[in-house]
């Protein structure tokens, strides 16, 4: 038989600021993406008095919205925002009169009622303080026993028995429990739902009245791909055009209705953090005071450009037109000046037509530098539906570029790559992305564009020019003395390290070529030739060479560094020091002077030293010898002849190595001397 359990109705009580509620959600105004991985969103919309309005968010966004929630009331006041707390369901569950935390049976429900006032149903309602869920054994209708529950209470009468499979309805006359073990269940189910959650936003004050609401949230970062016309879009224009298109999504939860939409080209710091999890810090148990004896307490313990624009001049003002950053061409698209459209005809003559290219694209986007950053407001409100994605057009206009041929040895050493170096006079800060060429009307290559800021240049490389062949000679480096000098006794080797690198370019082609050599720069070495290079970055040097048709060219690239060695003179090796003297250039007449001064001294202290130490191996001998004798004259008779010699022969032996000592000493004291007279000499000598 089922049992109904009979539940009043939870209400939540709401406090005298929260009596006027309103159902509308405050409508989506303004997007604005960032190139960090998110987005700040804000509402906007008209209240009335005070007002409640619940926001839904997913669970995952519930941080970012603690973290950056702005409520703005025009002229009323912003109340604390409600929300659920984020506790563990078991750990809530558990604080509720009815611990549900586990799925229980009835027998075991019951069990944990025990003590409470409840009216069970069966053949006649029953009133009373629940005392147990009994188990009995009985006897079937075939005499067979069988195991039954029973449910004993307190009632008015006394102790009452019910079997439990007789009972119908069971409700609890105590209104809290009831209620609580409603809320528990709720709340069960509320926690098996962890894909939303509601934040309830609480304004007062008086009359109709604007709203904001704005907050950050993660987003898919929006990409920027290019168009680059480097043929220009009128017919013999040398002047390259460039399309961008922003590429955005909505991965939110609704539609984007009439939105101002902005990007913002930069990376602001952003993180989580994660406060919507309550913290809870774990608290030491004390044990109740009980009078013991204590224990004993123990006591613990691009870097630099240097191209030459004026003789470039001419290429360089064809190229600087559109500057001051206005979007679009001319007298703007479609408009007055606006080019004529082609005929068919035309339009076949190539598969690209530049003009109508041009013509059939305007960007739909201003412009402007809002601090460090760089941002894109999107001109028109902005229609775009949820899980929906959009490529808008924000940039189309002239830019400043000129072809080349990129030669790099390290990427390819035979051929060079076709490339065109642009020069950002838009007056924007172009996101990188990926840029798509296209030269004569047809697809020239595909490139990568790194964030180039306005009056930056970037190198884009998009083919393999096969029509200039280059070879790269690395000739072995050379080293070149050039100074000897003495300090204080320090000999100073100055040297000289030159690299040479020939780059041999061969012109296949019936048109000149301009080619930017690459070569890796080094901080040590110091550029000698050619006298000056394009640019360089943190790692190359970059040289141009031009290269008529059908003709060779060479490119010689020298470096050099200074290269030091220093030598102690009291300590170096005396066969360099004579070497040195020895030398018929770059030794000064003074300078071998000096050195065969300082060679006829360390010498003399050599010998000195090894006059002294001959000294003292004599001695080491003599009392190798006089240990043998010792041990003869042990098994003599003290009155033989032989004993008597031994006797003579050691008291001789002790003269001579007096003597030895003697000389020893004198020799070292010399040595002393000649080397205090030799570090005086040096520390005044300096050539």
């Amino acid at each position: 038989m089922r049992t109904t359990m009979i539940l009043p109705m939870i209400v939540l009580a709401q406090g005298p600021a929260l009596a006027k509620a309103q159902e509308s959600v405050l409508p989506v105004r303004a997007v604005t993406l960032f190139s960090s991985g998110v987005a700040y969103t804000q509402r906007e919309g008209r209240v009335e008095g005070n007002a409640t309005m619940p926001l839904t968010f997913r669970t995952t966004q519930i941080n970012d919205i603690l973290k950056s929630l702005v409520l703005i009331d025009e002229n009323g006041k912003v109340q604390p925002a409600i929300y659920a707390a984020k506790d563990p369901v078991n750990r809530t569950l558990q604080s509720f009169a009815v611990d549900v935390t586990q799925p229980l049976e009835r027998t075991a429900l019951l069990n944990r009622l025990r003590g409470q006032t409840i009216t069970a149903t069966a053949a006649s309602p029953m009133t009373g303080k629940l005392v147990s869920v009994e188990n009995k054994t009985l006897l079937g209708a075939d005499g067979k026993p069988v195991s039954a529950e029973f449910l004993n209470l307190l009632t008015e009468r006394g102790l009452s028995t019910v079997r439990l499979d007789q009972v119908t309805d069971i409700s609890f006359n105590d209104p809290k429990v009831a209620r609580e073990f409603g809320e528990a269940l709720a709340l069960l189910a509320a926690g098996a739902d962890d894909k939303r959650r509601s934040v309830t936003l609480r304004f007062e004050g008086k009359g109709e009245r604007r709203v904001q609401v704005g907050y950050i949230s993660e987003a898919p970062l929006w990409k920027m791909s290019y168009r680059l016309l480097l043929s220009g879009v009128k017919e013999g224009s040398t002047v390259p055009y460039l399309q961008g298109w922003a590429l955005i999504e909505n991965t939110t939860d609704e539609d984007w209705n009439g939105v101002s939409l902005t990007l913002v080209s930069g990376r602001p710091i952003s993180f989580i953090q994660d406060l919507y999890q309550p913290q809870y810090i774990a608290r030491p148990v004390i044990g109740a005071d009980l009078s013991v004896s204590p224990l004993p307490q123990l006591s613990e313990s691009v870097m630099e450009d240097r191209s030459n624009l004026a003789a470039r001049a001419a290429i360089t003002n064809s190229m600087m037109r559109g500057q001051g950053g206005q979007f679009g061409r001319g007298g703007g698209f479609g408009g007055p000046g606006a080019m004529p459209a082609p005929s068919p005809a035309a339009a076949a003559d190539k598969p690209l037509d530049p003009e109508a290219m041009a013509e059939s694209v305007s960007a739909q986007a201003s412009g402007e530098k809002q601090g460090e950053l760089f941002t894109y407001k999107i001109t028109s409100p902005v229609a775009l539906p949820r899980q929906q994605a959009a490529m808008i057009p924000v940039v189309a206009q002239d830019i400043a570029g000129e072809k080349i041929s990129l030669y790099n040895p390290t990427t390819d050493t035979r051929f060079p790559l076709y490339a065109v170096r642009l020069k950002n006079n838009t007056g924007l800060h172009l996101k990188g992305g990926p840029v798509t060429l296209f030269d004569g009307g047809t697809y020239a290559g595909d490139a990568r564009m790194l964030d180039i800021p306005p009056g930056d240049n970037r190198i884009l490389t998009y083919a393999v020019d096969l029509g200039l062949q280059g070879e790269v000679q690395n000739k072995d480096g050379s080293s070149v003395e050039t100074s000897l000098t003495i300090k204080r006794g320090v000999l100073i080797r100055a040297r000289k390290e030159t690299m040479e690198v020939v780059y041999n370019f061969r012109n296949k082609s019936d048109k000149p070529r301009t080619v930017l050599v690459e070569h890796p720069y080094s901080a040590a070495f110091k550029l000698v030739a050619p006298a000056k290079f394009e640019e360089r970055t943190t790692s190359l040097y970059r040289f141009r060479v031009s290269v008529p048709a059908g003709k060779t060219e060479a490119l010689i690239v020298k470096t050099e560094r200074p290269l030091s060695e220093t030598y102690a003179l009291l300590d170096a090796d005396v066969n360099f020091i004579e070497v040195t003297t020895q030398r018929k250039e770059g030794v000064s007449v003074k300078l071998k002077v000096a050195l065969e001064d300082v060679l006829a001294r360390r010498r003399k202290l050599q010998e000195l030293e090894s006059q002294s130490n001959e000294r003292d191996i004599e001695v080491k001998q003599i009392e190798q010898d006089q240990s043998r004798i010792r041990q003869n004259m042990n098994v003599l008779d003290r009155n033989s002849e032989s004993y008597k010699r031994y006797v003579q022969q050691l008291d001789e032996q002790e003269i001579r190595i007096q003597a030895l000592r003697k000389q020893a000493t004198e020799l070292r004291a010399q040595r002393a001397s000649a080397e205090r007279d030799l570090r005086a000499f040096l520390d005044k000598l300096e050539i």
